[in-house]
């Protein structure tokens, strides 16, 4: 059986109960969502069986580490020797008045942006709500140097997709998201215009 914790929410218990009789494992990915109370009612139906939980985010939003025994980490380090994960340049920037601070980094990332020589990154400005999303829009369109689009759950659906369409197509190479686009989120390898 393959579900969401969503969608088991939503089936009887007596539908969850048989579920859980049927199955002798119970495997959970992005487990450190599992405390959600869907996800811990439907894994405490497993209580007796084995229950395998899958993370690459140890830690919740809460700051509590998830539950169960740790049987193995794949550190970031070795990720990025077996050529999963490329090294992280990290390019400080320091300025002490936020609006400079805004400035500055949106420069830095369209540098970086600019020295692509693939065309297939993007720069993504994520920010905690939709206020701060418009002028961090209006900061990156105001260079115009690539196209800036937000996606944030306070657009229409339509105009979500059609943000998401310029991603895909490459023709948008800044999105300014409020918490949207984070895991789970897959952007396809961008087409390079031939």
């Amino acid at each position: 059986i393959v579900t969401t914790s969503h969608l088991v929410g939503t089936c009887d218990l007596a539908i969850q109960h048989r579920m859980a009789e049927l199955c002798t494992h119970l495997f959970i990915d992005e487990a450190h969502h599992a405390e959600a109370d869907t996800w811990k009612a439907f894994r405490e139906r497993f209580s007796g069986r084995r229950v395998l939980q899958f993370t690459a985010t140890p830690f919740r939003e809460d700051g509590q580490a998830v539950d169960g025994k740790l049987i193995y980490v794949y550190p970031l380090r070795k990720a990025q020797q077996e050529g999963y994960f490329r090294p992280i340049r990290f390019r400080a920037v320091r300025e002490f008045n936020a609006s400079n601070g805004d400035r500055k980094i949106a420069m830095a990332a369209l540098a970086e942006l600019d020295a692509d020589t693939t065309g297939k990154h993007i720069v993504m400005a994520r920010v905690a709500d939709t206020h701060r999303a418009t002028s961090i829009l209006a900061l990156y369109q105001s260079f115009a140097r690539h196209e800036a689009v937000a996606i944030h759950s306070g657009m229409s659906g339509s105009d979500q997709q059609a943000a998401k369409r310029k991603l895909f197509d490459g023709s948008a190479r800044v999105v300014v998201c409020v918490d949207m686009l984070g895991e789970g989120f897959d952007l396809p390898e961008l087409k390079i215009a031939a």
